[in-house]
């Protein structure tokens, strides 16, 4: 038996964790084991979705969802060839099947198991129905399981999909027991998703927050969350949803005892990354924060949306690849927002979400070499991408009903947020990202005309970009290729790093002069990590450090355990956690907030992949390594394992992974 000895990255690093189920080993919690069942592409993705969306409506979320997205529908079909024989079926819903179109009745039931004898080989078709309560999906959980096809309206079928309870599945469950801090106030000791059940005679009054001052909230027109109690039991009163918190206030009369039981998704962390105590803390501190977010997909905030989004997911993406490396909830976010196409609707309603979503296909073949899965997605993705190419023509992308980029005061008017005048250029940027990841996602294919043919997009962009946005007297982008007046912001020129528009010194004279100048800051710690990755690659190390120490260390500062939504050093008091015009409307645990997880070992070791599954890898580390740093970094062929000792860097590499360029 093989014995996984830590690493000293974990070592290093243990006396930070604040995660009450953090694991290297295996998973923690465990996970629960129902069986896989079958399902058409996507579908069950969707029926998660829109149990997800169900929940936020329950605990009236203060939330807008924009979209189109596909509704899973009551019912679907399987195929498979089947030879003379027994076989059996276990289905959710109800069903009819047939052979080569004769219908075949079970010859037995046992428990929820249909058992068949086929007389001849054939064509075996199962329909499968539930009602339109949207409560549950239909499935079956064949005998034998593999080899089966599946359609939503019985002519067009593909490969069928591996998937959860039909019911949805559950999150396990971790016990917890928060501290009485004062009279009726409770501490978890750091952000948790948990369902509380309170013990007492009468019921309480109740509060919950991610800080102090929201659980103090009474006002309901204010709560961020529901605070609805139901008595479950004589004496014993539990919230419906588990929310988002760290403090609870719960008084009564009487005595009141309380429990949590913290909902997580089970991932181990194979990752890891040790410095000096304040970096350790910010890597952590980072890991947990995603680790709350990964739920079936990986969402943006526990506290208020709950649901997917492109953008933040390309943040996120990174995050999980070099913490817990698991390549499932970005599998389930690309599916479930790229099935509705873009045809009525961009992603998430947002333009550069589309863009995102096809960067972030990209991003997880580069990180994880999930080629099955891309062969899967592969129409989808060409359909999207012909639908960017037809509403571009012959040049830019029009901005269509919403861009969001950021959260960022435009400077014309800081009273507003900047409008989509000021965001064309990296907007097109963006769009040159895109159809870069397009042509790499087809050449994976070998679909080499369309790769060719986005390929030569993102040429004709590039040649616009520069002729058109780019200031020679300034050496930056303007905000608007068209109109000078509206001036520069930071995004286009770190975005024009990032994606490749720019390289060598142009790329490091771009970013030197973002470090002097008084643009705009970023508004998220979401576009802060990307600005700081860009500082990274052009070798602005200092830089980079003293930005994440500043944004990052700025919320350690104040006690966090996981990161914020937004980070601006000026807020003071209670008003750090208003936003969206709302007193407590921040949340305070924010995936896109996760970057220093994949910033920290890049900025330090220089690790990351040049071909998919990080078969090569680029590691050059940085001048500001000291004795205390170390890393480990999951791959898909094993742990990357860094650690400086005695003033020299030590590694240890799986089979399979060739450095490109020398530690």
């Amino acid at each position: 038996m093989t014995v996984f000895h830590p690493s000293k990255a974990h070592q290093r690093s243990a006396f930070a964790v604040p995660d009450p189920a953090y694991s290297i080993f295996q998973p923690k919690p465990p996970r629960h084991t129902g069986g896989e069942w079958l399902y058409p592409r996507a579908e069950y993705e969707c029926f998660l979705l829109r149990q997800m969306q169900k929940a936020v409506s329950r605990l009236q979320l203060k939330v807008g969802y924009p979209g189109e997205f596909h509704r899973p529908l009551p019912g679907v079909f399987f195929r498979r060839r089947i030879s003379a024989g027994p076989f059996s079926i276990r289905v959710n819903g109800t069903f009819s099947a047939d052979l080569d179109g004769e219908e075949v009745a079970p010859e037995r039931q046992e428990a929820e198991r249909f058992f068949f004898r086929a007389e001849r080989e054939g064509i075996l078709t199962v329909k499968v129905e539930v009602n339109a309560t949207e409560s549950m999906m239909p499935a079956i959980q064949p005998e034998p399981f593999s080899g089966w096809t599946a359609s939503t309206d019985g002519e067009h079928f593909e490969e069928a999909v591996p998937g959860g309870d039909p019911f949805g599945d559950k999150f396990p469950t971790l016990r917890l027991t928060p501290t009485e801090y004062a009279p009726g106030r409770y501490d978890a000791g750091r952000e948790i998703l948990a369902t509380v059940r309170i013990f007492s005679k009468q019921k309480p009054e109740f509060g919950a927050g991610e800080s102090k001052f929201e659980m103090e909230t009474t006002d309901p027109l204010l709560w961020e969350q529901s605070m609805e109690l139901m008595e479950t039991r004589s004496g014993v009163w539990e919230t419906p949803d588990p929310l988002a918190f760290r403090y609870l206030r719960a008084e009564a009369e009487n005595p009141v005892r309380l429990e949590c039981d913290a909902e997580f998704t089970p991932v181990r962390y194979a990752g890891a990354f040790a410095s000096d105590p304040e970096l350790t803390r910010i890597w952590l501190n980072s890991a947990y924060t995603l680790r709350l977010c990964m739920r079936h997909f990986l969402i943006d905030g526990i506290k208020r949306d709950r649901l997917p989004w492109a953008g933040d997911l390309a943040l996120s993406l990174l995050a999980d690849a070099y913490t817990f490396a698991d390549p499932e909830p970005v599998r389930k976010t690309l599916t479930v927002l790229g099935r509705a196409g873009i045809r009525k609707s961009h992603v998430n309603g947002a333009t550069d979400y589309s863009l995102w979503l096809l960067i972030s296909h990209d991003l997880h073949q580069r990180y994880f070499a999930d080629l099955p899965f891309l062969r899967r997605q592969y129409p989808e993705i060409k359909e999207m991408t012909e639908v960017l190419l037809e509403q571009s023509g012959r040049g830019f992308l029009p901005p269509g009903e919403w861009v969001f980029i950021d959260w960022v005061r435009s400077r014309s008017a800081p009273e507003r947020e900047w409008n989509a005048a000021e965001k064309q250029t990296v907007l097109q940027i963006l769009f040159f990202g895109a159809m870069k990841a397009a042509s790499a996602l087809a050449e994976r294919m070998e679909d080499s005309p369309f790769a060719r043919r986005c390929f030569d997009k993102a040429e004709e962009l590039r040649e616009l970009l520069l002729s058109r946005a780019f200031d020679p007297e300034t050496g930056l982008f303007r905000a608007n290729p068209e109109r000078p007046e509206e001036g520069f912001y930071r995004h286009p020129n770190f975005c024009a790093v990032l994606t490749g528009l720019v390289a060598g010194e142009e790329a490091k004279r771009i970013m030197q002069k973002l470090c002097l100048t008084d643009l705009p800051p970023v508004g998220t710690p979401y576009q802060a990590a990307l600005e700081i990755l860009a500082m990274i690659r052009t070798g602005l190390h200092e830089n980079a450090l003293a930005e994440i120490r500043r944004i990052w260390g700025g919320m350690l500062k104040l006690g966090a355990t996981t990161f914020f939504e937004a980070w601006n050093d000026s807020s003071a008091g209670n008003g750090i956690y208003s936003f969206y015009g709302r007193p407590c409307g921040l949340s305070l645990c924010h995936a896109w907030s996760s970057g220093p997880a994949a910033l920290l070992p890049i900025l330090l070791f220089g690790c990351e992949p040049l071909s998919d599954g990080w078969r090569t890898i680029r590691c050059v580390p940085s001048p500001l390594l000291a004795e205390e740093d170390a890393a480990t970094i999951p791959t898909p062929l094993g742990e990357i394992r860094l650690a400086v000792s005695g003033g020299r860097l030590e590694r240890e590499l799986p089979p399979g992974i060739v450095v490109s360029a020398p530690c």
